[in-house]
Protein backbone atom coordinates (compact mmCIF):
# COMPACT_ATOMS: atom_id res chain seq x y z
CA UNK A 1 0.00 0.00 0.00
CA UNK A 2 2.66 2.69 0.88
CA UNK A 3 4.57 1.52 -2.63
CA UNK A 4 1.22 2.50 -4.17
CA UNK A 5 0.91 5.55 -2.69
CA UNK A 6 4.32 7.03 -3.03
CA UNK A 7 4.27 5.64 -7.11
CA UNK A 8 1.19 8.04 -7.40
CA UNK A 9 2.93 10.95 -5.71
CA UNK A 10 5.86 10.36 -8.32
CA UNK A 11 3.47 10.19 -11.10
CA UNK A 12 1.67 13.53 -9.84
CA UNK A 13 5.28 15.15 -9.07
CA UNK A 14 6.59 13.90 -12.33
CA UNK A 15 2.96 15.32 -14.20
CA UNK A 16 4.04 18.75 -12.40
CA UNK A 17 7.49 18.85 -13.18
CA UNK A 18 6.87 18.50 -16.60
CA UNK A 19 4.35 21.07 -16.92
CA UNK A 20 6.86 23.59 -15.38
CA UNK A 21 9.55 22.29 -18.43
CA UNK A 22 6.38 23.47 -20.83
CA UNK A 23 5.86 26.73 -18.75
CA UNK A 24 9.43 28.17 -18.72
CA UNK A 25 9.02 27.68 -23.03
CA UNK A 26 5.69 29.08 -23.59
CA UNK A 27 4.54 32.94 -23.53
CA UNK A 28 1.07 34.55 -23.87
CA UNK A 29 -2.40 33.00 -22.83
CA UNK A 30 -1.08 29.43 -22.67
CA UNK A 31 1.87 30.31 -20.05
CA UNK A 32 -1.53 32.08 -17.74
CA UNK A 33 -3.23 28.93 -18.27
CA UNK A 34 -0.28 26.36 -17.42
CA UNK A 35 0.17 28.17 -14.22
CA UNK A 36 -3.77 27.87 -13.23
CA UNK A 37 -3.59 24.50 -13.82
CA UNK A 38 -0.04 23.80 -11.89
CA UNK A 39 -1.61 25.91 -9.10
CA UNK A 40 -4.45 23.15 -9.13
CA UNK A 41 -2.36 20.23 -8.86
CA UNK A 42 -0.01 21.71 -6.33
CA UNK A 43 -3.16 22.15 -3.64
CA UNK A 44 -3.91 17.94 -4.69
CA UNK A 45 -0.64 16.73 -4.42
CA UNK A 46 0.01 18.62 -1.08
CA UNK A 47 -3.20 17.32 0.19
CA UNK A 48 -2.68 13.56 -1.36
CA UNK A 49 1.24 13.86 0.10
CA UNK A 50 -0.48 14.43 3.74
CA UNK A 51 -0.60 10.73 5.24
CA UNK A 52 3.19 11.09 3.96
CA UNK A 53 4.27 13.85 5.28
CA UNK A 54 2.60 12.73 8.61
CA UNK A 55 3.97 9.41 8.94
CA UNK A 56 7.15 8.77 7.16
CA UNK A 57 10.47 10.49 7.32
CA UNK A 58 11.74 12.56 4.88
CA UNK A 59 14.54 11.02 3.99
CA UNK A 60 13.04 7.45 2.75
CA UNK A 61 10.65 9.24 0.50
CA UNK A 62 13.09 11.60 -1.11
CA UNK A 63 14.92 8.41 -1.73
CA UNK A 64 12.63 6.64 -3.26
CA UNK A 65 11.78 9.66 -5.82
CA UNK A 66 15.37 10.16 -6.46
CA UNK A 67 15.81 6.73 -7.54
CA UNK A 68 12.61 6.27 -10.10
CA UNK A 69 11.84 9.90 -10.46
CA UNK A 70 14.20 11.11 -12.53
CA UNK A 71 14.28 14.99 -12.45
CA UNK A 72 16.45 17.25 -10.59
CA UNK A 73 15.71 19.41 -6.97
CA UNK A 74 13.89 16.09 -5.75
CA UNK A 75 14.84 16.98 -2.51
CA UNK A 76 14.69 20.26 -2.03
CA UNK A 77 11.09 19.99 -3.56
CA UNK A 78 9.80 17.77 -1.08
CA UNK A 79 10.65 19.38 2.19
CA UNK A 80 9.56 22.47 0.96
CA UNK A 81 5.96 21.25 -0.09
CA UNK A 82 6.59 19.28 3.48
CA UNK A 83 6.80 22.18 5.56
CA UNK A 84 4.60 24.37 3.53
CA UNK A 85 1.86 21.87 3.39
CA UNK A 86 1.77 20.61 7.05
CA UNK A 87 2.13 24.37 8.25
CA UNK A 88 -1.01 25.79 5.86
CA UNK A 89 -3.22 22.49 6.94
CA UNK A 90 -2.27 22.75 11.04
CA UNK A 91 -3.59 26.13 10.57
CA UNK A 92 -6.61 25.27 8.80
CA UNK A 93 -7.35 22.63 11.33
CA UNK A 94 -6.48 24.60 14.27
CA UNK A 95 -9.05 27.38 13.40
CA UNK A 96 -12.02 24.76 12.15
CA UNK A 97 -11.27 22.81 15.47
CA UNK A 98 -11.91 26.33 17.07
CA UNK A 99 -14.92 26.94 15.11
CA UNK A 100 -16.11 23.57 15.95
CA UNK A 101 -15.57 23.43 19.96
CA UNK A 102 -17.46 27.37 19.68
CA UNK A 103 -20.09 25.41 18.55
CA UNK A 104 -20.38 22.41 20.58
CA UNK A 105 -19.66 24.33 24.11
CA UNK A 106 -20.79 27.68 23.17
CA UNK A 107 -23.84 27.17 21.37
CA UNK A 108 -25.58 30.92 22.74
CA UNK A 109 -22.58 32.29 21.09
CA UNK A 110 -22.16 30.30 17.72
CA UNK A 111 -25.50 28.11 17.48
CA UNK A 112 -27.98 27.72 14.80
CA UNK A 113 -29.09 31.60 13.86
CA UNK A 114 -32.63 31.98 14.93
CA UNK A 115 -35.39 32.86 11.83
CA UNK A 116 -37.33 35.97 11.75
CA UNK A 117 -40.65 36.49 10.46
CA UNK A 118 -41.88 39.89 8.98
CA UNK A 119 -43.87 40.42 11.90
CA UNK A 120 -41.09 40.17 14.16
CA UNK A 121 -38.81 42.63 13.23
CA UNK A 122 -40.16 45.20 15.71
CA UNK A 123 -41.58 44.07 18.98
CA UNK A 124 -45.59 43.76 19.42
CA UNK A 125 -45.22 46.22 22.48
CA UNK A 126 -43.67 48.91 20.47
CA UNK A 127 -46.66 49.36 18.24
CA UNK A 128 -49.45 49.66 20.92
CA UNK A 129 -51.53 52.41 20.96
CA UNK A 130 -50.66 53.50 24.77
CA UNK A 131 -46.50 53.61 23.75
CA UNK A 132 -47.47 55.36 20.40
CA UNK A 133 -49.26 57.99 22.42
CA UNK A 134 -46.80 58.62 25.03
CA UNK A 135 -43.30 58.57 22.49
CA UNK A 136 -45.80 61.21 20.31
CA UNK A 137 -46.24 62.62 23.60
CA UNK A 138 -42.31 63.34 24.61
CA UNK A 139 -41.64 64.54 21.15
CA UNK A 140 -43.76 67.37 21.07
CA UNK A 141 -43.62 67.95 24.96
CA UNK A 142 -43.03 71.65 25.48
CA UNK A 143 -39.42 72.35 27.32
CA UNK A 144 -40.21 74.21 30.72
CA UNK A 145 -37.04 75.96 32.30
CA UNK A 146 -38.96 75.63 35.25
CA UNK A 147 -38.84 71.88 35.79
CA UNK A 148 -35.73 70.54 37.61
CA UNK A 149 -33.32 68.44 35.32
CA UNK A 150 -32.46 65.03 36.97
CA UNK A 151 -30.01 63.27 36.73
CA UNK A 152 -27.81 60.42 35.80
CA UNK A 153 -24.98 58.98 38.33
CA UNK A 154 -23.88 55.36 36.87
CA UNK A 155 -24.19 52.60 35.04
CA UNK A 156 -24.18 49.35 36.48
CA UNK A 157 -23.54 45.81 34.15
CA UNK A 158 -26.05 43.04 35.56
CA UNK A 159 -27.17 39.46 35.27
CA UNK A 160 -27.33 38.19 31.86
CA UNK A 161 -25.02 40.83 30.53
CA UNK A 162 -27.96 43.44 31.02
CA UNK A 163 -27.63 47.84 31.73
CA UNK A 164 -28.89 49.31 34.47
CA UNK A 165 -28.56 52.80 34.64
CA UNK A 166 -29.88 54.70 37.54
CA UNK A 167 -30.14 58.57 39.41
CA UNK A 168 -31.88 61.24 41.10
CA UNK A 169 -35.01 63.54 40.19
CA UNK A 170 -37.89 65.03 41.52
CA UNK A 171 -39.88 62.55 43.74
CA UNK A 172 -43.16 60.33 41.75
CA UNK A 173 -41.68 62.22 38.34
CA UNK A 174 -41.62 61.23 35.28
CA UNK A 175 -37.81 60.08 33.68
CA UNK A 176 -37.00 59.76 30.03
CA UNK A 177 -34.04 57.96 29.23
CA UNK A 178 -32.84 58.10 25.35
CA UNK A 179 -30.15 55.75 24.80
CA UNK A 180 -28.00 55.72 21.16
CA UNK A 181 -26.67 52.33 18.97
CA UNK A 182 -27.57 51.89 15.68
CA UNK A 183 -31.08 53.56 16.22
CA UNK A 184 -32.21 55.33 19.56
CA UNK A 185 -34.21 53.86 21.92
CA UNK A 186 -36.65 55.59 24.51
CA UNK A 187 -37.14 54.24 28.08
CA UNK A 188 -39.41 56.05 31.03
CA UNK A 189 -39.46 55.31 34.72
CA UNK A 190 -41.07 56.89 37.58
CA UNK A 191 -39.07 58.04 40.14
CA UNK A 192 -39.82 56.77 44.00
CA UNK A 193 -40.36 58.71 46.49
CA UNK A 194 -36.95 59.41 47.28
CA UNK A 195 -36.09 60.44 43.83
CA UNK A 196 -34.23 57.41 43.04
CA UNK A 197 -34.90 55.94 39.53
CA UNK A 198 -33.50 53.15 37.58
CA UNK A 199 -34.06 51.68 34.21
CA UNK A 200 -32.94 48.42 33.05
CA UNK A 201 -31.71 47.80 29.28
CA UNK A 202 -32.20 43.71 28.38
CA UNK A 203 -29.28 42.91 25.97
CA UNK A 204 -31.82 40.26 25.36
CA UNK A 205 -34.33 42.36 22.91
CA UNK A 206 -31.80 44.84 21.90
CA UNK A 207 -28.43 43.85 22.31
CA UNK A 208 -26.29 46.90 22.05
CA UNK A 209 -23.05 46.68 19.49
CA UNK A 210 -19.25 46.97 21.07
CA UNK A 211 -18.22 50.72 21.99
CA UNK A 212 -19.15 54.25 23.24
CA UNK A 213 -22.87 54.62 23.61
CA UNK A 214 -24.44 58.05 24.31
CA UNK A 215 -27.42 58.74 27.36
CA UNK A 216 -29.50 61.23 28.04
CA UNK A 217 -32.36 62.12 30.17
CA UNK A 218 -34.67 64.36 30.93
CA UNK A 219 -38.50 64.74 32.93
CA UNK A 220 -41.52 64.47 31.31
CA UNK A 221 -44.92 65.47 32.52
CA UNK A 222 -47.68 63.96 30.99
CA UNK A 223 -50.72 65.62 32.07
CA UNK A 224 -49.13 68.86 31.22
CA UNK A 225 -47.61 68.50 27.89
CA UNK A 226 -44.22 69.54 29.48
CA UNK A 227 -40.71 68.58 29.58
CA UNK A 228 -37.63 69.92 31.32
CA UNK A 229 -33.90 70.82 29.62
CA UNK A 230 -32.18 67.54 28.74
CA UNK A 231 -29.34 66.75 31.13
CA UNK A 232 -25.61 66.79 29.87
CA UNK A 233 -24.99 63.80 27.54
CA UNK A 234 -22.58 61.22 29.07
CA UNK A 235 -21.20 58.45 27.52
CA UNK A 236 -20.62 54.33 28.63
CA UNK A 237 -18.99 52.06 26.58
CA UNK A 238 -19.92 48.25 25.82
CA UNK A 239 -17.26 46.14 25.77
CA UNK A 240 -17.41 42.31 25.16
CA UNK A 241 -15.13 39.46 26.54
CA UNK A 242 -12.81 37.13 25.06
CA UNK A 243 -15.05 33.93 24.44
CA UNK A 244 -17.55 36.56 22.28
CA UNK A 245 -14.99 38.21 20.17
CA UNK A 246 -13.60 34.86 19.14
CA UNK A 247 -17.04 34.05 18.00
CA UNK A 248 -17.57 36.86 16.23
CA UNK A 249 -14.10 36.77 14.13
CA UNK A 250 -14.15 32.70 13.63
CA UNK A 251 -15.62 32.70 10.41
CA UNK A 252 -13.35 35.55 9.13
CA UNK A 253 -10.42 33.22 10.09
CA UNK A 254 -11.97 30.01 9.09
CA UNK A 255 -12.78 31.72 5.06
CA UNK A 256 -9.20 33.00 5.19
CA UNK A 257 -7.80 29.36 6.35
CA UNK A 258 -9.35 28.28 2.83
CA UNK A 259 -7.96 31.10 0.88
CA UNK A 260 -4.43 29.96 3.09
CA UNK A 261 -4.28 26.70 1.27
CA UNK A 262 -4.96 28.17 -1.96
CA UNK A 263 -1.83 30.33 -1.40
CA UNK A 264 -0.04 27.31 -0.39
CA UNK A 265 -0.61 26.17 -3.83
CA UNK A 266 0.28 29.61 -5.75
CA UNK A 267 3.75 29.56 -3.56
CA UNK A 268 4.51 25.52 -3.96
CA UNK A 269 4.17 26.34 -7.64
CA UNK A 270 6.54 29.10 -7.91
CA UNK A 271 8.72 28.24 -5.38
CA UNK A 272 9.49 24.76 -7.03
CA UNK A 273 9.68 25.91 -10.64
Amino acid sequence: MKTKWLDFVLLLTNRIYTRKQKVLSEVGLKTVANIIVLIGLEIFLALVSLPLYLTTKSGGVVAYLEEKGGYAKVSFDYNLRRILTLTGVGIFLIIWLMKLLLIVLAPHLFGPMRLYQVSDLRPADLLSKETVQTETGIQTARVSPAMLVPSLEGVNKIGGGNYEFYGKAVPNSTVVLLLSDTQSVIYTEVANVEGVWKITHPQTNFKLSPGNHSILVFSYDAAKGIRSEVAPTQYFKVQINWLESLSQKIDVLANWSVVLIIILGIFLTFLTI
